[in-house]
Order: C-alpha cells, then structure tokens, then sequence
C-alpha cells in the first residue's frame, strides 16, 4: 500500500528505470525471501512494491515478480506435497486417495481464483491504482483471521 500512495503522490522525485540494476534486483529477491516464511502474504505485491519503491517502472517491476514466482513455485509445490505425503504415512495410507483429491481440488480453485487476483493487481497497477491492492490485501487478511478465529 506504501509504494502505491508513494506513485500516486505527483511528479516523480525519483528516476525510474525500465532495467534492473544488481541493487534493485537484490533488493526485491530478498523481499521475496522475506516474505517466504508468510502464507498467504502476497509475495507478487510485495515484489512489486519493492520494485516501484527502488525505482522499476510498474511494468518491468510486475514481469520480474511474476518471473520470480515462476522459478520459486515448483520447488514449493513439490517440498509441500512431499510434507503431505509424508504426514499422511504417519497417520495411515486410509485416508491419502481423499487427502491427495482434497488437496487436487483446492489447488485447482487457488489456481483460478489466483489468475482472477493477478488480473485485478495487473489493472491496479497498469491503472495508477496500486494503493488499492493494498487495501485489498488487508481486507483479506482480516477475513481469513476472522473466519480461522471463529473455527474455520
């Protein structure tokens, strides 16, 4: 929310380039390792902003997130499925065949519901309008901590 007040305040105070230089391609991989730790914290937007704050232009910023996430995802998807393998040995085999088909569905669905989500920041963004990504983040961010609170 920060980079997107930030670019929405008038002229620009700072140069923005539309190459990385080693500082800020750096700069953003290490908040992209920051956030690794965070589920559900959007890695995608706090990339960006990084970038927009170090001085990338929204474009070049928002190709070197998406790109980041491409080469950080499999080895993410493959050490998560290998935890839910392994946890459901120790629980007994029973009930695998349900957790793997669980587990294909919710994916399935967080894969649409994630090109949705990447279609609203790309608008926002390419639109003047990143603060609002912020907002929404927050506004989930909520939702989720209240509905985990009630039971859920």
């Amino acid at each position: 929310m920060i980079a997107g007040i930030v670019d929405k305040r008038g002229p620009k105070t700072r140069a923005e380039t539309h190459d990385l230089n080693l500082r800020q391609a750096g700069l953003i991989g290490a908040v992209q390792g920051l956030c690794l730790p965070f589920r559900g914290f959007s890695r995608s937007g706090a990339t960006i902003s990084a970038g927009i704050l170090a001085g990338v232009t929204k474009p070049r910023a928002e190709t070197f997130s998406f790109a980041l996430a491409v080469v950080l995802t499999p080895p993410v998807v493959a050490r998560e499925t290998m935890r839910l393998i392994q946890a459901e040995h120790v629980s007994g085999t029973a009930n695998l065949a349900s957790t793997i088909f669980s587990s294909l569905v919710g994916s399935i669905l967080a894969f649409f519901v994630g090109l949705l989500a990447l279609r609203w920041l790309s608008q926002w963004l390419e639109g003047g309008r990143w603060y609002l990504f912020g907002i929404y983040c927050l506004v989930a961010a909520t939702a989720v901590a209240v509905l985990h609170h009630a039971g859920y």
